[in-house]
């Protein structure tokens, strides 16, 4: 139980920092350039946590608040 919720505290920090990013910084895109795909890899995370559409941030928060869930029951057994 304690790996589990290790596990998914790190997943859910993790994509919910992904999902907060496009409310943050703007879109990696140039509309009149001949190669508009990512050029580095920060540019490859920002456009697949665009194309998440909100999705990281949702699934990111639920798995934040099982891992807290998790931890507590596990706190609350041990007292």
């Amino acid at each position: 139980m304690k790996v589990l919720s290790v596990i998914s505290l790190s997943l859910g920090t993790i994509v919910t920092i992904i999902g907060i990013f496009p409310f943050i910084f703007a879109y990696p895109y140039c509309i009149g350039c001949a190669n508009s795909g990512p050029s580095n890899l920060w540019e490859l995370i920002l456009m697949i946590s665009y194309e998440g559409k909100g999705w990281y941030l949702i699934v990111g928060i639920i798995l934040l608040l099982l891992s807290f869930f998790l931890i507590f029951r596990q706190r609350k057994l041990q007292f």
